[in-house]
């Protein structure tokens, strides 16, 4: 009897362990990242930059635990773009061209500080 007891604590503790594990990491990296996701293609939509998105990656930045999106687009294909979403409305673009941060306007059109 008592190794019943046993068996189902540690049975109930092991599945609470694990909803509540499941919990953390929907509320703290699931979510977050689709609502980075969502803020941005509401950004790319309202800056009518949407129709010329050649491919779109959410990624977490290890360093600052924030998500952004790496982009390149039909019209700039050797540019790789990085948004950030640095307040509620509020985007920073950062273009690179070969690894190296593109400062000029006239080589990446998409830079937005």
């Amino acid at each position: 009897m008592k190794n019943k007891t046993i068996i189902y604590f540690m049975v109930i503790l092991f599945l609470g362990i694990g909803l509540i594990g499941a919990w953390g990491y929907k509320t703290l990296y699931y979510d977050e990242k689709q609502s980075t996701s969502e803020n941005i293609d509401g950004f790319l939509k309202e800056n009518n930059y949407m129709q010329n998105v050649s491919t779109k990656e959410i990624v977490m930045d290890t360093t600052t635990d924030e998500y952004f999106a790496k982009v390149t687009f039909k019209d700039e294909p050797n540019n790789e773009y990085e948004i950030y979403q640095t307040g509620s409305n509020h985007f920073k673009i950062v273009g690179y061209k070969d690894g190296v941060q593109i400062t000029n306007k006239k080589e990446g059109k998409y830079i937005k500080r």
